[in-house]
């Protein structure tokens, strides 16, 4: 049986403990390319990208805010981002006011103007998913006027030809949850199109729009 001397333990278990705990130090690189937005808007020049598209209505751009019109009461949308399919995520934060019993409805879409939409409805408190004007899901949901109402909306492909359409929204005062909230599965295949934002005034106030993201996601 060998025989190990002070000095060579020594030589022989430096070099492992060295390697150990630069292995623990050492920064790992990032493998996740959906950190990075495909789209990032925070509004801080007065007019709208050029490749953006408005959806009836004249849309502004105030105190760093994109703003959807107060008037005409109808609704009020800009379309923007590249042309996909699925695997995306959209998320916005908004703010509004009531008037009396009247409420302002607002929302993220995917999939183009024919594609999915997702809107809180203050006056019947419920977030509500259209699929191209049609009502397919609702969930329960109370509305804080005033403050800054955060939004995020994704559409991922699932095998089987079927797609899951999440969404959450939350209020500044709150955290991110960290479960999405609404949950539907579409198997139709949806259309390839533009992420879209959506306002429809009844209070008669405009609404803000800000930080509005794109994202590829797994």
């Amino acid at each position: 049986m060998g025989y190990y001397t002070p000095a060579m333990t020594r030589w022989i278990f430096l070099p492992l403990l060295a390697l150990l705990l630069s292995a623990c130090v050492m920064p790992q690189p990032s493998t996740d390319a959906n950190l990075t937005p495909l789209v990032r808007a925070n509004f801080q020049s007065t007019a709208l990208p050029k490749s953006w598209i408005e959806l009836n209505g004249e849309v502004t751009v105030v105190d760093g805010a994109l703003r959807l019109p107060a008037e005409p009461l109808e609704l009020h949308g800009v379309m923007f981002g590249p042309a996909l399919l699925d695997n995306l995520r959209v998320d916005a934060r908004f703010r509004a006011e009531a008037k009396g019993r009247q409420f302002p409805e607002f929302g993220l879409g995917l999939n183009g103007i024919s594609g999915f939409r997702v809107m809180v409805s203050p006056g019947q408190k419920k977030l509500k998913l259209f699929r191209n004007d049609v009502l397919v899901h609702e969930i329960d949901h109370t509305w804080v006027p005033g403050d800054w109402t955060h939004m995020t909306f994704q559409i991922q492909s699932l095998p089987g030809l079927k797609w899951r359409v999440m969404a959450k929204v939350w209020h500044n005062s709150e955290l991110e949850p960290k479960e999405w909230q609404l949950f539907w599965t579409e198997s139709v295949e949806p259309l390839t199109g533009r992420a879209t934002v959506w306002g429809q005034p009844f209070s008669g106030t405009s609404i803000a729009v800000d930080n509005l993201r794109v994202w590829r996601v797994d």
